[in-house]
């Protein structure tokens, strides 16, 4: 059971309202991103989301369905990213960085006419998938409390390691495996040649190139190969043209083999993967060996 202030209740029993959907997003850094469906800004005088919730054109929202049998009441927003980014301050870049990565969102409704009335909660969540389009469109899944409960709680084990190189998890010490460095000449849009304080460039298979500058700054890609050449090959090419001295911050990579822990990181005791420290399913279901102790 939804609580409606009661200014609000009565506006929403009338026949015509002015009605309007403002969303708070706060992301993983604690910057508030506050928008609405409304053509102009709206001023949220009180209440638990009170704040100048900024207009975005071309903003629009899925049918909201609520369910009593728990199952999972997600909805999409679609929109365009060029007037977010103006508007909202909400860039490609930023949710590369990941910061909108399970943000936690809340979906009200507002009389546009009298803010005051009070914001009528629909959805309260987090953010989940993000595409965008190369036109410049993108949408984002807002899921409700009731995804929780169709993600897995336990943790699962792959034969290769499922930790992030340099992550805490992992413990590699990062300083002197990440290095600066420039474009030097770009062969396609997923192959370049670059100029950096670290040779040769096949130590950076798997891992990632950051730019610092040009269009592309702010934005990540993973290495899918590094030649001798210091020729590096991505999995995927960069939103925007890459073009000759674009500065880039690039990271070593590991295969996430327990070859690779062992001989290149010397962090074997940190190797996250299935049969080294962990038991197989073979293991686990072989019964007793008919040993004794000794």
């Amino acid at each position: 059971m939804k609580s409606v202030p009661t200014a609000l209740a009565n506006h929403i029993a009338q026949p015509v309202t002015t009605l309007a959907l403002c969303w708070n997003i706060t992301r993983n850094d604690g910057t508030s991103i506050l928008g609405t469906s409304a053509d102009f800004d709206i001023v949220v005088p009180s209440g638990a989301y009170a704040g100048t919730y900024k207009a975005a054109s071309g903003i629009s929202g899925s049918n909201i369905v609520s369910g009593n049998d728990l199952s999972v009441d997600n909805l999409e927003v679609a929109g365009s990213t060029l007037p977010i980014v103006s508007v909202l301050g909400l860039s490609a870049a930023d949710i590369e960085a990941g910061l909108f990565d399970n943000a936690q969102c809340v979906l009200f409704a507002v009389n546009w006419a009298s803010p005051s009335d009070g914001q009528l909660v629909l959805r309260f969540g987090t953010l989940g998938n993000i595409s965008r389009t190369a036109e410049g469109q993108f949408t984002a899944e807002l899921r409700g409390l009731a995804q929780r409960l169709t993600q897995p709680i336990i943790r699962t084990y792959s034969a290769t390691c499922d930790a992030d190189l340099g992550d805490t998890r992992c413990g590699v010490d990062m300083t002197s495996r990440t290095f600066t460095g420039a474009i030097s000449s770009v062969v396609s849009d997923r192959v370049v040649t670059i100029t950096c304080s670290a040779s040769p460039a096949a130590q950076f298979t798997h891992g990632s190139l950051k730019f610092t500058s040009g269009a592309n700054s702010g934005y990540t890609r993973e290495i899918k190969l590094g030649s001798l050449t210091n020729q590096i090959e991505l999995f995927e090419p960069f939103p925007n043209v890459v073009t000759v001295a674009d500065a880039f911050i690039i990271k070593q990579g590991c295969d996430k083999q327990i070859g690779t822990c062992r001989d290149t990181f010397s962090n074997v005791y940190r190797f996250r993967g299935l049969g080294v420290f962990t038991p197989t399913v073979n293991s686990l279901i072989a019964g007793p060996t008919g040993a004794g102790p000794v």
